[in-house]
Protein backbone atom coordinates (compact mmCIF):
# COMPACT_ATOMS: atom_id res chain seq x y z
CA UNK A 1 0.00 0.00 0.00
CA UNK A 2 2.57 2.27 0.62
CA UNK A 3 4.86 1.81 -2.64
CA UNK A 4 0.65 2.29 -4.24
CA UNK A 5 0.49 5.83 -2.22
CA UNK A 6 4.22 6.53 -3.46
CA UNK A 7 2.97 6.09 -7.18
CA UNK A 8 -0.02 8.14 -6.84
CA UNK A 9 1.86 11.05 -5.09
CA UNK A 10 4.18 10.66 -8.33
CA UNK A 11 1.30 10.64 -10.72
CA UNK A 12 -0.46 13.97 -8.85
CA UNK A 13 2.91 15.78 -9.22
CA UNK A 14 3.38 15.06 -12.82
CA UNK A 15 -0.10 16.14 -13.41
CA UNK A 16 0.38 18.56 -11.35
CA UNK A 17 3.32 20.24 -13.43
CA UNK A 18 1.81 19.22 -16.59
CA UNK A 19 -1.16 21.41 -15.81
CA UNK A 20 1.01 24.62 -14.62
CA UNK A 21 2.77 24.36 -18.47
CA UNK A 22 -0.34 23.80 -19.96
CA UNK A 23 -2.13 26.75 -18.34
CA UNK A 24 1.11 29.40 -18.41
CA UNK A 25 1.58 28.73 -21.82
CA UNK A 26 5.02 27.30 -21.46
CA UNK A 27 4.48 24.20 -23.70
CA UNK A 28 5.97 26.53 -27.09
CA UNK A 29 9.11 27.90 -25.01
CA UNK A 30 10.13 30.03 -28.11
CA UNK A 31 6.92 32.04 -27.83
CA UNK A 32 6.84 32.38 -24.84
CA UNK A 33 10.35 34.42 -24.32
CA UNK A 34 9.19 36.45 -27.15
CA UNK A 35 6.54 37.62 -25.12
CA UNK A 36 8.60 38.45 -22.31
CA UNK A 37 10.93 40.29 -24.49
CA UNK A 38 8.11 42.80 -24.91
CA UNK A 39 8.45 44.68 -21.65
CA UNK A 40 10.87 46.89 -20.65
CA UNK A 41 14.70 46.08 -19.04
CA UNK A 42 13.17 46.59 -15.33
CA UNK A 43 9.67 44.98 -16.29
CA UNK A 44 11.45 41.53 -17.68
CA UNK A 45 13.66 41.57 -14.40
CA UNK A 46 10.39 41.84 -12.31
CA UNK A 47 8.89 38.72 -14.67
CA UNK A 48 11.73 36.31 -14.24
CA UNK A 49 11.93 37.39 -10.19
CA UNK A 50 8.22 36.48 -9.95
CA UNK A 51 7.97 33.51 -12.30
CA UNK A 52 8.58 30.96 -9.24
CA UNK A 53 5.00 32.14 -8.04
CA UNK A 54 3.11 31.72 -10.86
CA UNK A 55 2.27 28.05 -9.74
CA UNK A 56 0.70 29.83 -6.96
CA UNK A 57 -1.90 32.37 -8.41
CA UNK A 58 -3.42 31.49 -12.01
CA UNK A 59 -1.84 31.96 -14.82
CA UNK A 60 -5.01 35.24 -15.39
CA UNK A 61 -3.97 36.83 -12.26
CA UNK A 62 0.06 36.60 -12.96
CA UNK A 63 -0.44 38.09 -16.38
CA UNK A 64 -2.65 40.80 -14.97
CA UNK A 65 0.01 41.61 -12.03
CA UNK A 66 2.95 41.75 -14.82
CA UNK A 67 0.58 44.12 -16.92
CA UNK A 68 -0.42 46.19 -14.31
CA UNK A 69 3.39 46.62 -13.33
CA UNK A 70 4.27 47.52 -16.93
CA UNK A 71 1.56 49.86 -17.13
CA UNK A 72 3.30 51.63 -14.06
CA UNK A 73 6.47 51.64 -15.15
CA UNK A 74 4.99 53.42 -18.39
CA UNK A 75 3.28 55.77 -16.43
CA UNK A 76 6.14 56.88 -14.13
CA UNK A 77 8.22 57.29 -17.83
CA UNK A 78 5.61 59.84 -19.33
CA UNK A 79 5.50 61.58 -16.03
CA UNK A 80 9.21 61.89 -15.62
CA UNK A 81 9.00 63.12 -19.15
CA UNK A 82 6.61 65.85 -18.40
CA UNK A 83 8.38 67.00 -15.13
CA UNK A 84 11.49 67.57 -17.84
CA UNK A 85 9.19 69.61 -19.79
CA UNK A 86 7.80 71.61 -17.23
CA UNK A 87 11.00 72.34 -15.49
CA UNK A 88 12.11 73.36 -19.11
CA UNK A 89 9.06 75.78 -18.96
CA UNK A 90 7.66 74.63 -21.54
CA UNK A 91 3.64 74.01 -21.64
CA UNK A 92 2.54 72.79 -24.95
CA UNK A 93 2.95 69.71 -27.16
CA UNK A 94 4.53 71.49 -29.76
CA UNK A 95 6.92 73.18 -27.93
CA UNK A 96 7.73 70.19 -26.53
CA UNK A 97 8.26 68.23 -30.18
CA UNK A 98 11.26 71.30 -30.71
CA UNK A 99 12.22 70.75 -27.04
CA UNK A 100 12.82 67.12 -27.99
CA UNK A 101 14.62 67.82 -31.32
CA UNK A 102 16.82 70.65 -29.76
CA UNK A 103 18.10 68.04 -27.07
CA UNK A 104 18.91 65.37 -29.67
CA UNK A 105 20.85 67.85 -31.84
CA UNK A 106 22.74 68.60 -28.53
CA UNK A 107 23.19 65.41 -27.80
CA UNK A 108 24.56 64.21 -31.40
CA UNK A 109 27.13 67.58 -30.83
CA UNK A 110 28.48 65.98 -27.28
CA UNK A 111 29.17 63.03 -28.68
CA UNK A 112 30.78 64.65 -31.48
CA UNK A 113 33.34 66.59 -29.42
CA UNK A 114 33.72 63.78 -27.28
CA UNK A 115 34.75 61.75 -30.04
CA UNK A 116 36.68 64.47 -30.86
CA UNK A 117 38.33 64.79 -27.71
CA UNK A 118 39.56 60.88 -28.06
CA UNK A 119 41.50 61.90 -30.95
CA UNK A 120 42.84 64.71 -29.51
CA UNK A 121 43.90 62.45 -26.22
CA UNK A 122 45.27 59.54 -28.63
CA UNK A 123 46.84 61.51 -31.37
CA UNK A 124 50.61 61.00 -30.50
CA UNK A 125 50.00 57.30 -30.03
CA UNK A 126 49.93 55.71 -33.24
CA UNK A 127 48.56 52.72 -31.81
CA UNK A 128 45.98 53.71 -30.26
CA UNK A 129 45.03 56.15 -33.16
CA UNK A 130 44.47 52.61 -34.94
CA UNK A 131 42.56 51.37 -32.63
CA UNK A 132 39.88 54.31 -32.47
CA UNK A 133 39.86 54.19 -36.29
CA UNK A 134 38.92 50.46 -36.06
CA UNK A 135 36.45 51.19 -33.08
CA UNK A 136 34.82 54.14 -35.52
CA UNK A 137 34.98 52.12 -38.97
CA UNK A 138 32.87 49.42 -36.80
CA UNK A 139 30.44 52.02 -35.30
CA UNK A 140 30.01 53.71 -38.89
CA UNK A 141 28.69 50.14 -40.27
CA UNK A 142 26.65 49.52 -37.97
CA UNK A 143 28.36 46.69 -36.00
CA UNK A 144 29.51 47.21 -32.06
CA UNK A 145 32.86 48.05 -31.42
CA UNK A 146 35.50 45.26 -31.29
CA UNK A 147 37.97 47.66 -29.53
CA UNK A 148 37.11 48.85 -26.58
CA UNK A 149 38.83 52.26 -25.43
CA UNK A 150 39.92 53.69 -22.14
CA UNK A 151 37.43 56.10 -19.95
CA UNK A 152 37.82 59.72 -20.51
CA UNK A 153 37.58 60.36 -17.00
CA UNK A 154 40.37 58.40 -16.36
CA UNK A 155 43.98 59.15 -16.14
CA UNK A 156 45.52 58.62 -19.45
CA UNK A 157 47.90 55.12 -19.83
CA UNK A 158 51.65 56.18 -19.93
CA UNK A 159 53.11 54.39 -23.09
CA UNK A 160 55.66 51.73 -23.04
CA UNK A 161 59.34 52.14 -22.31
CA UNK A 162 61.46 52.62 -24.72
CA UNK A 163 64.89 50.53 -23.47
CA UNK A 164 67.24 51.44 -26.27
CA UNK A 165 70.14 52.32 -25.53
CA UNK A 166 69.42 51.93 -21.39
CA UNK A 167 72.28 49.48 -19.48
CA UNK A 168 71.11 45.89 -18.46
CA UNK A 169 68.57 45.52 -21.48
CA UNK A 170 70.72 43.04 -23.59
CA UNK A 171 70.58 40.57 -20.26
CA UNK A 172 67.21 40.45 -20.75
CA UNK A 173 65.09 37.54 -22.91
CA UNK A 174 61.96 38.74 -25.11
CA UNK A 175 59.45 38.35 -22.57
CA UNK A 176 61.68 40.33 -19.50
CA UNK A 177 61.60 42.62 -22.19
CA UNK A 178 58.15 43.28 -22.71
CA UNK A 179 57.53 43.38 -18.57
CA UNK A 180 59.90 46.05 -18.69
CA UNK A 181 58.13 48.04 -21.32
CA UNK A 182 54.88 47.56 -19.98
CA UNK A 183 56.02 48.02 -16.16
CA UNK A 184 57.91 50.72 -17.50
CA UNK A 185 61.18 49.58 -15.47
CA UNK A 186 64.46 49.83 -16.00
CA UNK A 187 66.41 46.67 -16.61
CA UNK A 188 69.10 47.71 -14.47
CA UNK A 189 66.19 47.50 -11.52
CA UNK A 190 64.68 44.68 -13.15
CA UNK A 191 67.62 42.74 -12.17
CA UNK A 192 67.81 43.84 -8.75
CA UNK A 193 64.56 43.05 -8.05
CA UNK A 194 64.74 39.71 -9.84
CA UNK A 195 68.15 38.60 -8.08
CA UNK A 196 66.51 39.67 -4.47
CA UNK A 197 63.35 37.99 -4.91
CA UNK A 198 65.48 34.60 -6.13
CA UNK A 199 67.62 34.70 -3.15
CA UNK A 200 65.24 35.06 -0.96
CA UNK A 201 63.35 32.35 -2.57
CA UNK A 202 66.28 30.40 -2.13
CA UNK A 203 66.34 30.60 1.33
CA UNK A 204 62.39 29.90 2.23
CA UNK A 205 62.12 27.31 0.09
CA UNK A 206 59.03 29.68 -1.76
CA UNK A 207 57.52 33.26 -1.62
CA UNK A 208 54.45 34.89 -0.83
CA UNK A 209 53.53 38.13 -2.61
CA UNK A 210 53.69 40.05 0.73
CA UNK A 211 57.10 39.14 1.60
CA UNK A 212 58.15 40.15 -2.34
CA UNK A 213 56.13 43.70 -1.75
CA UNK A 214 58.20 43.97 1.61
CA UNK A 215 61.44 43.19 -0.22
CA UNK A 216 61.65 45.38 -2.92
CA UNK A 217 59.43 48.23 -2.02
CA UNK A 218 58.40 49.92 -5.09
CA UNK A 219 54.94 50.30 -6.37
CA UNK A 220 52.85 47.57 -5.12
CA UNK A 221 50.98 46.92 -8.60
CA UNK A 222 54.58 47.15 -10.44
CA UNK A 223 55.55 44.59 -7.95
CA UNK A 224 52.35 42.15 -7.87
CA UNK A 225 53.19 42.23 -12.18
CA UNK A 226 56.95 41.23 -11.37
CA UNK A 227 55.54 38.74 -9.12
CA UNK A 228 53.78 37.28 -10.99
CA UNK A 229 55.79 37.04 -13.76
CA UNK A 230 58.53 35.46 -12.41
CA UNK A 231 55.65 32.67 -10.96
CA UNK A 232 54.52 32.29 -14.57
CA UNK A 233 57.88 31.68 -16.25
CA UNK A 234 59.02 29.11 -13.45
CA UNK A 235 62.13 31.53 -11.68
CA UNK A 236 60.41 31.49 -7.91
CA UNK A 237 57.49 29.39 -6.47
CA UNK A 238 54.72 30.18 -4.41
CA UNK A 239 55.54 29.66 -0.57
Amino acid sequence: MAVVDIYHSRLKERQRRKKIIRDHGLINLRKFQLMERRYPKEVQDLYETMRRFARIVGPVEHDKFIESHALEFELRREIKRLQEYRTAGITNFCSARTYDHLKKTREEERLKRTMLSEVLQYIQDSSACQQWLRRQADIDSGLSPSVPMASNSGRRSAPPLNLTGLPGTEKLNEKEKELCQMVRLVPGAYLEYKSALLNECNKQGGLRLAQARALIKIDVNKTRKIYDFLIREGYITKA
